[in-house]
């Protein structure tokens, strides 16, 4: 894990939307942003998948993707490559690396070899901010009404909140957060 993004190359700031938190619960939504290594915005990615399985009522409470929704969508196999392909030779962000770590890891390993390298550096949005904010919770939207901003609405949009890192990501690096950007619908979306 590194403590600073200065002079590195360009950045992936990810997030998950998951079918709830146990080592067999899946990924339903990715979102991705590529930033520049002046942590401007260059691309976005963002995908929905078919878990194979229900998820949890508070997990579908938080990310608001129903079964039914889910099911007529593809499964992260296929689009495992495009996945890495967006996100190669980038340092890796979250708010909350650990756990979007975990359920990414999760989904390639059930694929076989591959997948995101376990030693590609990684940047955890939330270490930064404690870092900064000794005593203050790190919690997504409570860093976020700290800096000024907030969600759309009320519920989890695994690409809305990897642009809101994005942001968080950016503040963190002493730099002014980018006007809005829009939210795109997954390009994956059946």
């Amino acid at each position: 894990m590194v403590d600073r993004l200065d002079g590195l190359d360009e950045v992936v700031v990810f997030d998950t939307e998951t079918t709830g938190t146990s080592r067999e619960d899946r990924v339903v939504s990715l979102g991705m942003v590529r930033l520049s290594p002046e942590l401007e915005l260059i691309d976005s990615l963002h995908l929905v998948f078919n878990p194979g399985r229900p998820s949890h009522p508070m997990a579908q409470s938080v990310h608001g993707l129903s079964d039914a929704y889910l099911r007529r969508q593809d499964p992260f196999e296929r689009h495992a490559e495009a996945i890495l392909d967006f996100s190669r030779g980038a340092v890796l962000v979250a708010h909350n690396m650990s756990f979007d770590w975990r359920m990414m890891g999760q989904e390639f390993e059930r694929l076989g070899p591959g997948g995101f390298d376990p030693l590609a550096p990684r940047y955890c949005t939330v270490r930064g901010w404690r870092a900064r904010h000794p005593g203050k919770r790190g919690k997504l939207d409570l860093v976020l009404a700290e800096i000024g901003l907030s969600r759309d609405g009320q519920t989890h949009g695994a690409y809305e909140d990897a642009v809101l890192a994005a942001q968080v990501l950016r503040h963190l690096h002493g730099r002014a957060c980018f006007g809005p950007v829009r939210l795109i619908p997954p390009s994956n979306e059946r």
